[in-house]
């Protein structure tokens, strides 16, 4: 009778946790849904000025749809010429990550297997990251 009991004890606590996360994901979603709204409205306002810039005297004649494609088109290519340095930038932080991840044996490891291993904690501490973040937007939003 004692095995029956714990059995099902382990099932309730499968099912509490099952609960659990689908809700934090219900609000992930939630939250994910908020921040893409309040982004999405800033980024328009911010390419419909760089388009306007862009432009110059011309840009009172143009409809706001033009205006934010020229913005965009404009932040691309700031985005383009800026990427040599962000992707070395990158891969150092990966290195240095995996360095610290390998302790003492980072010496004797190859940098290719630090920036992988790097590449991989940082993406598992970012993801979390922004998970609970998702989940803290959405439960302010429910």
């Amino acid at each position: 009778m004692g095995e029956l009991k714990d059995i099902r004890a382990q099932q309730e606590n499968l099912v509490n946790r099952a609960r659990e996360l689908g809700n934090k994901l219900y609000l992930a979603g939630l939250g994910a849904v908020t921040k893409a709204e309040a982004t999405s409205n800033e980024l328009l306002e911010e390419y419909v000025a760089r388009g306007t810039a862009e432009f110059g005297e011309a840009a009172d004649s143009k409809p706001k749809a033009v205006l934010a494609s020229r913005g965009a088109l404009a932040a691309a290519r700031e985005l383009l010429e800026a990427a040599p340095e962000k992707r070395k930038a990158l891969y150092e932080r990966f290195v240095d990550a995996g360095r610290g991840q390998r302790g003492e044996k980072a010496a004797e490891t190859n940098e290719f297997v630090l920036a992988g291993l790097g590449a991989v904690q940082t993406a598992r501490e970012e993801s979390e990251k922004l998970f609970n973040e998702l989940v803290a937007t959405g439960e302010q939003r429910a």
